[in-house]
């Protein structure tokens, strides 16, 4: 492995992030402001490319690779006590930040516009479990942090069960899973349907992130097994090239089911081997693009509220769309910022601080 120290070595899949999480804020801007104006409306290009290759898609399938790519290499498998380590650790790193985005999200997309979103709906979303109770997010992206969970609950029975670092295991979940999707689009191209659909995503998801961790071993040269190197390349070789394949063909289902899955996986892996970005910039906005999605509605949708109430042909509203796209993000990377600084960054080392002492105590009472 490279000896290189961990932040040095990885600051290129920060770039990555950092890159993910703007193409997720250029599509949901340019889809909400495209129409401020006739104006607006006529340099549209930007929400066109976006919507035709879904970079909201792509972004996401990004960050779930990455995810996989980095979270199981942040367990600390070889101390006592190493999965409440990795739960502590993961648990300080994702919920600050989320609720703080709750109240955000509650008055930015609901109430600022006069839509019911009760007591009950914000208690509920600050559990993280509203998609599972039918109960509206807070902010659309919520879905997102749902499956990282389910991820990180994996990670943890790997973890446990002493698998964390088998990767034979890994491909065959991430395999087995790929299989299970397989089948569902061949029978949903006989007409019958094993499960909905959004369960189906549920298993793309999981198999792709752990695909990423089966990337990082073979980045690492941890992959050593033939079972896993021919579980890994199978799996990537399925999600880059048949599973667009037959879910278009043979599913019979729209290419932007697929394609930009395909686009995302892709971009991971050039991003993390060919072309290697290493900017300061980038660097920090990929430490701090997990606010820049989370806050990104909360910031573009009370600016579109106080633009729709201006007269339409107000110069505030008849600007270029790439002028709103930037504006956004640049108010976005500075209230990610703040969130970064004053939030996330004390609460994960606040985490860190707790997790270690729960390591002590467990080897203070562990036999000798």
């Amino acid at each position: 492995m490279n000896s290189a120290p961990q932040s040095e070595r990885l600051q290129h899949i920060d770039a990555l992030r950092a890159i993910a999480a703007l193409l997720v804020l250029c599509t949901h801007v340019s889809e909400s402001f495209y129409t401020l104006s006739p104006q607006t409306t006529s340099t549209r290009w930007l929400f066109d490319v976006s919507h035709f290759w879904d970079f909201g898609r792509i972004g996401v399938v990004a960050f779930f690779v990455i995810s996989g790519f980095v979270i199981p290499f942040s367990t600390r498998s070889g101390l006592p006590g190493a999965g409440r380590d990795f739960a502590i650790r993961r648990l300080f790193r994702i919920f600050p930040a989320y609720w703080l985005s709750v109240p955000a999200g509650a008055f930015a997309c609901f109430w600022l516009w006069g839509t019911k979103f009760t007591t009950t709906d914000f208690l509920v979303n600050l559990t993280l479990m509203q998609d599972l109770v039918g109960v509206p997010p807070a902010i659309g992206v919520y879905w997102t942090l749902l499956v990282e969970l389910a991820f990180y609950a994996i990670c943890l029975v790997f973890l446990l069960t002493g698998s964390i670092r088998n990767f034979s295991r890994i491909a065959a979940f991430s395999g087995g899973l790929a299989l299970v999707v397989l089948a569902w689009l061949i029978e949903h191209s006989r007409g019958h349907d094993l499960f909905p659909y959004t369960s189906t995503l549920w298993l793309v998801h999981l198999s792709i992130m752990s695909m990423g961790t089966l990337f990082r071993a073979w980045y690492d040269r941890e992959l050593k097994t033939p079972a896993a190197r021919a579980g890994f390349y199978g799996i990537l070789l399925f999600y880059l090239i048949g599973y667009p394949l037959v879910s278009t063909f043979v599913a019979e289902l729209p290419w932007r089911y697929s394609v930009p899955y395909s686009i995302g996986i892709a971009f991971v892996l050039i991003g993390a081997t060919i072309l290697r970005i290493r900017n300061p910039v980038m660097t920090w906005l990929g430490q701090i693009s997990y606010s820049i999605y989370l806050f990104h509605p909360a910031v573009f949708y009370p600016l579109l509220w106080l633009l729709s109430r201006l007269p339409m042909d107000s110069w505030w509203r008849t600007q270029h769309l790439a002028v709103y796209v930037g504006i956004n993000a640049a108010i976005t990377i500075l209230v990610a910022t703040a969130v970064y600084l004053f939030v996330e960054k004390p609460c994960i080392n606040l985490g860190r601080r707790l997790a270690e002492s729960v390591t002590r105590q467990c080897k203070v009472v562990q036999p000798a």
